[in-house]
């Protein structure tokens, strides 16, 4: 029997989940009120912003991150919702 393969969505939101949450207690945030970055950009601004090994080293990370969602997904860029004023309901 084949293992299910795991939805490379849900991994990187996931793990945009991860990051948006430990930047947004760095700068003392929410964050869900960070501005929507691709996920590959929040892994950079995360090694930009941090001191220590805590998180790991940037190559392996990266690595490790694309071979689990993808060059694609890593780079897409996301979209940033539309405010209620701009919702046009006919």
């Amino acid at each position: 029997m084949d293992k299910p393969t795991p939805d490379k969505q849900v991994i990187a939101g996931k793990i945009r989940a991860a990051l948006e949450k430990r930047l947004g207690t760095l700068l003392g945030c929410n964050g869900r009120d960070l501005p929507k970055m691709r996920l590959g950009e929040l892994v950079h601004l995360a090694f930009l912003l941090w001191d220590g090994e805590e998180i790991g080293g940037f190559n392996p990370t990266v690595s490790a991150i694309l071979q689990l969602v993808g060059r694609d997904i890593m780079w897409a860029k996301v979209e940033e919702p539309k405010s209620k004023e701009e919702v046009v309901v006919n």
